[in-house]
């Protein structure tokens, strides 16, 4: 590498640096490899606050001599020097966990807590173009749901040397008179990455001299999608509420384009901290349609109703209950109707069996006196009843039954149910009468705080209504599979956005009026 070559290359890292991270003190993550003391040289080239941190995982008998290695190349370059020495192997023993998995894991807390502790705006990797072509190859072997490759930035982790090849760093190491360590474990053909780097991407550069650049921008332009797409799949993942383990409305992911769907499925499996492999996410569109399954880490998926739950193998995610326990057989609850079995409670509203063994309760001996969200009723059943009765009276006028309740302050505003036949007016929705009752009642023109409880998911025409008059949330019974706002066209609400109270009442009495419609 000539000056001017060199000159260029790091004219070039600067201003990219300063876009992925305009200001502030950085930690350089130095291994002492030949990648990691290119990245610390090329900072030496900017007037940035440099850090340098350096992990000793312990696997190597000579790892506490590259440790003082990179200290002292640090002290010559005038940065102060973080260093650590953790027996990486005996915790992933003790975890019976993945080794890899475990020192990269370690290897980020690591760099973490010293960027907490000099108050630093990013950590710094030295990942290159290479590494991007292994990672997509191992990605894509492996059967990876995830988007390709190693992002830029994420958190505050960034890769500013993606775009440069291992090879170009080397020569500018040379250029530099700069030494480097050679990691002898990267000959370990026994390793998934090390057996990519040394026999496949060589063999696959012989007869495709593009491939590593292309796997990277394969990796980039995936990338670009994921940041399009990745919001619009998140709004399919509408939490289901009354449930105290992760819980979603099945209706708008099977509504949704494949690629969507999976997108989203890919980000259930994340948020339960379960790797997305593309046959979990083929497991899950299954699940939708009823299949049960169990993933990794003993979490059983279920489909009951319109809800898909993800139960772990300990609920843990109960609020605490002072004086509760958790069910008993022959458990009865004392109901205004009449003494009922618990477990046939629980069955009428929709507890998965899983569930029923776990689901907390107050009782004395085996009379059960309430049980958590169920009984005493939750005020969203009873304002959801009265939406309800609301659908009963329109479906009594031939109208489609659907009815909306506007509660405030835990206040009911209005109540109101469809009127298109009556009023002649495809506008004359129950939401958006009860809407327009409650603002002539406050005699204001918004409902701020304001909850709308409605039998039907909201149409984009109420949505819109619900958006401007800026109530805080929404509450339905049962998914517009016609078209819903959320369900069918997507749209992304501006206040909270719950489903699946009372739906099979709700359900059974649409059901009923259109067959009713159908009949000759």
């Amino acid at each position: 590498m000539d000056s001017t070559d060199l000159e260029r290359l790091e004219a070039w890292f600067a201003n990219h640096l300063t876009r992925l991270v305009p200001e502030g003190v950085l930690v350089a993550a130095v291994s002492g490899g030949g990648d990691s003391v290119a990245l610390l040289m090329l900072l030496t080239s900017t007037p940035r606050k440099v850090v340098v941190a350096h992990l000793d995982h312990a696997l190597r008998p000579d790892s506490a001599r590259d440790a003082l290695w990179v200290k002292a190349l640090a002290e010559r370059l005038g940065y102060p020097f973080e260093g650590e020495r953790l027996e990486v192997a005996r915790i992933a023993a003790e975890r019976g966990a993945n080794l890899e998995a475990t020192a990269r894991e370690l290897r980020y807390g690591f760099l973490a807590k010293v960027a907490k502790k000099h108050g630093a705006q990013a950590v710094l990797t030295a990942h290159t173009e290479d590494d991007q072509a292994e990672t997509v190859l191992l990605q894509l072997l492996q059967g990876t749901g995830r988007g390709l490759g190693m992002r830029p930035k994420r958190g505050k982790v960034v890769r500013p040397l993606l775009e440069v090849s291992r090879r170009t760093l080397r020569d500018y190491l040379r250029s530099k008179g700069q030494d480097w360590l050679e990691d002898i474990t990267n000959a370990d053909l026994t390793l998934d990455r090390n057996f990519l780097r040394q026999e496949i991407l060589p063999r696959l550069a012989e007869r495709f001299p593009q491939a590593q650049a292309a796997l990277a921008r394969f990796a980039g332009i995936s990338q670009v999608e994921d940041e399009a797409l990745d919001p619009l799949a998140r709004l399919l993942l509408l939490p289901d509420r009354r449930w105290p383990c992760p819980a979603y409305r099945v209706a708008p992911l099977l509504q949704a384009p494949p690629g969507l769907r999976r997108r989203a499925l890919r980000q259930m499996l994340e948020e339960v901290g379960v790797r997305p492999e593309n046959s979990w996410i083929v497991q899950l569109e299954r699940a939708l349609h009823g299949e049960a399954f169990t993933l990794p880490g003993n979490w059983q998926v279920r489909r009951r109703d319109g809800t898909l739950f993800l139960i772990p193998a300990v609920v843990g995610s109960f609020p605490p209950w002072r004086g509760s326990r958790l069910p008993r057989p022959g458990d009865q609850i004392f109901l205004p109707t009449g003494r009922v079995r618990l477990v046939d409670f629980l069955a009428e509203h929709g507890v998965p069996p899983e569930l029923k063994q776990v689901w907390p309760v107050r009782a004395v001996g085996e009379e059960v006196r309430e049980v958590w969200n169920l009984w005493p009723e939750a005020e969203d059943l009873e304002y959801m009843r009265m939406a309800l009765d609301e659908a009963k009276r329109a479906g009594q006028k031939g109208e489609v039954p659907i009815g909306a309740v506007v509660v405030q302050d835990d206040q009911v505003l209005a109540k109101a149910h469809n009127q298109v036949e009556h009023l002649k007016s495809a506008t004359a929705h129950a939401e958006l009468l009860a809407l327009h009752q409650a603002l002539l009642k406050k005699g204001e023109k918004v409902l701020p705080g304001a909850t709308v409880y409605v039998t039907l998911e909201p149409c984009p025409m109420c949505f819109g209504a619900l958006a401007e008059a800026q109530v805080r949330r929404v509450v339905y019974a049962v998914e517009n599979l016609k078209a819903g706002a959320l369900t069918v066209h997507r749209l992304n609400p501006p206040f909270a956005w719950e489903g699946g109270w009372l739906e099979r009442d709700s359900a059974k009495l649409l059901k009923g009026f259109f067959s009713q419609k159908r009949t000759p």
